[in-house]
């Protein structure tokens, strides 16, 4: 991608990319005109060291279109943007932002536990193997190992709005992050961007 398109947050040192990130911002905008209440959960899709796979990009894609179907079909209208990244680890992981209609629900740990039944679907392994290995991994710890949360609900006419607002962008630039090292070949799909409607 070329250079012009990403761009630097000083606040974080970062580099983005200003084309993935200005696409989250104006989902997380488009859900909140829709729905009274938004919710974003963080997740992380993990591989097994020891399994053998073929780089492609078709588990995750699998594993996100049976996820979002099931939501659909429960009215949450999930919307999301994910990330593909490898550096030095033997086997890709993908990073997942998901924003779904919290009128219907207001419950991260049930969306990580659909997301693992389906994650496990698309490996050929159990839920219970999926958890017990954090494969679906629900990002609610820093680097340091502390607590931090997962996801926000953003409300509209709230009081804190603005303030949730921008810690859902803050949390949704994470993974439109440039990174220098990331090895996944130029010919193989980074991103992943619901094709949602604008009101």
């Amino acid at each position: 991608m070329p250079r012009k398109k990403i761009i630097k947050q000083e606040d974080t040192g970062y580099s983005f990319y200003k084309r993935y990130l200005e696409k989250g911002i104006e989902i997380l905008d488009s859900m909140s005109q829709k729905h009274r209440r938004v919710m974003q959960t963080r997740m992380d899709f993990r591989y097994p060291q020891e399994m053998e796979i073929d780089g492609s990009n078709r588990d995750f894609s699998r594993a996100l279109r049976d996820l979002t179907k099931e939501l659909r079909k429960e009215g949450h209208d999930p919307q999301y943007i994910g990330r593909r990244e490898q550096k030095d680890q033997p086997h890709q992981h993908y990073h997942l932002t998901l924003l779904t209609n919290a009128q219907k629900h207001r419950d991260h740990c049930a969306l990580i536990d659909k997301a693992e039944r389906h994650w496990g679907n698309a490996l050929g392994m159990t839920q219970d193997e999926v958890r017990e290995k954090q494969l679906v991994y629900p990002c609610n710890r820093d680097k340091d190992g502390n607590p931090r949360p997962n996801g926000y609900t953003l409300a509209r006419g709230a009081g804190n709005y603005a303030k949730t607002r921008s810690k859902m962008i803050g949390q949704m630039s994470y993974l439109t992050k440039h990174v220098d090292e990331d090895a996944t070949p130029s010919t193989t799909r980074k991103f992943f961007v619901s094709q949602h409607r604008k009101n």
